[in-house]
């Protein structure tokens, strides 16, 4: 009788733990099912985990896109703290095992430093030549790796993987010389993206004219192998103008490669697809959701869907926040917040990161010139901090330079 009641309660804790570890898995996991549509039957996985340019708005607004509008399963995985909210840059990365019977990578990361057993998961991906679409800070995805997977770090100098996962899978790292820099002033100058006039015949560029950024230009140097895409200008405006900024001469802004070295060094042929530009207020852009999208579609090999009035129309709310590391991030946000075709993008009721904070505030308000908009939400909020009578506290005196140099 008891060694039949220690059985019982065996099963039943294993059980629970199974139910309890399930759950808990799926909580971390946001998935956009798609009902009908060309994409029916098929598995797009989105990574969001950068320090600064909001991936995390960006990639379940074009999740929803493809979902909803053309029937693909989209799993969204995020970087979270250890409590399950949405942590940009975070050094935890659930769902990984999604990859597994993913058809399509989207991929928006920055500087990341995994564990082992996650940095894993999206290796195997590379290594069995899954196609990948990357954008604005991917070229220079990992940082600080330890051990066995320090080869993907962007500054890896060793020859057997030189600058890393980045510049090995979509040609370029965040080096200033042979590499990737800035080129436009974030939150100052944004960017008039055009087709490359040699790609026009791209399905790619299909229905793209000009695509406005806010996002500040990178000065990126396609790899030999590429296929250019787009350039860009800079502006002397934020805000879409034909403002060209004298000092910036066009430079490239977005190539497509048709195979890549995975970590083991081997070469995969793949379709890859490379931007400089995504950060979140640049989906308010059609032009810019709809390169997103063809590209996706044409990484995938479903370029025969690619029509130039594709609906690439925000699915729910969605309020993108300014580009910033540090601050105007949304806080406390799980991915199941984020559930469901009429959900916001991010809560209306969640928190904006550094807004309330009088050490912040007048870099915010740098920031905030050219966003009214929400200058004016923040300052019915936060008067002392943002309305027309705002008492900052000093700027901090630097400290006087007594070196000689």
């Amino acid at each position: 009788m008891l060694r039949r009641s220690q059985t019982g309660i065996t099963l039943f804790l294993f059980l629970f733990l199974f139910t309890f570890c399930a759950s808990s898995s799926m909580a971390q996991s946001l998935v956009y099912e798609g009902s009908e549509g060309f994409g029916k039957g098929k598995h797009i996985v989105l990574i969001a985990n950068d320090h600064e340019y909001r991936s995390e708005q960006t990639c379940p607004a074009l999740a929803k896109i493809l979902a909803n509008h053309y029937g693909f399963r989209c799993t969204v995985l995020f970087g979270l703290d250890k409590d399950g909210f949405i942590k940009a840059g975070a050094a935890d990365v659930p769902g990984l095992k999604a990859l597994k019977d993913a058809d399509m990578l989207f991929f928006f990361t920055r500087f990341m430093n995994l564990k082992d057993e996650q940095a894993d998961l999206l290796v195997e991906y590379f290594e069995r030549g899954g196609p990948v679409v990357g954008v604005r800070t991917s070229t220079h995805c990992f940082n600080g790796q330890q051990g066995k997977w320090e080869i993907l770090n962007f500054n890896y100098t060793g020859q057997d993987y030189s600058g890393g996962l980045g510049k090995q899978i979509f040609g370029n790292t965040w080096e200033k010389v042979n590499g990737q820099s800035h080129y436009g002033s974030n939150h100052q100058m944004g960017s008039r993206i055009i087709p490359v006039a040699t790609a026009a015949n791209h399905p790619i560029l299909t229905g793209i004219t000009r695509i406005h950024a806010y996002s500040g230009a990178y000065k990126s140097q396609p790899p030999e192998d590429a296929t250019p895409l787009l350039d860009v200008q800079v502006l002397s405006t934020f805000h879409a103008s034909d403002e060209i900024h004298p000092d910036r001469p066009i430079v490239n802004a977005g190539w497509t490669r048709d195979s890549y070295v995975a970590p083991s060094g081997t070469k995969k042929k793949a379709r890859v697809v490379y931007t400089s530009f995504g950060a979140s207020e640049d989906m308010l852009d059609q032009d810019a959701r709809r390169f997103l999208v063809n590209s996706c579609l044409w990484a995938g090999g479903w370029e025969e869907n690619i029509t130039p009035d594709l609906n690439v129309e925000i699915v729910g709310e969605y309020e993108p926040t300014p580009y910033n590391n540090g601050s105007f991030y949304y806080e406390g946000v799980k991915p199941l917040d984020l559930a469901g075709w009429e959900s916001r993008i991010m809560p209306a009721s969640a928190a904006i990161a550094g807004v309330a904070d009088p050490a912040k505030a007048r870099r915010n308000l740098g920031m905030l010139a050219n966003r009214p908009e929400l200058k004016a939400k923040l300052a019915i909020k936060y008067p002392e901090l943002y309305g027309p009578d705002a008492k900052l506290p000093p700027e901090p005196k630097k400290a006087k330079d007594t070196s000689g140099k």
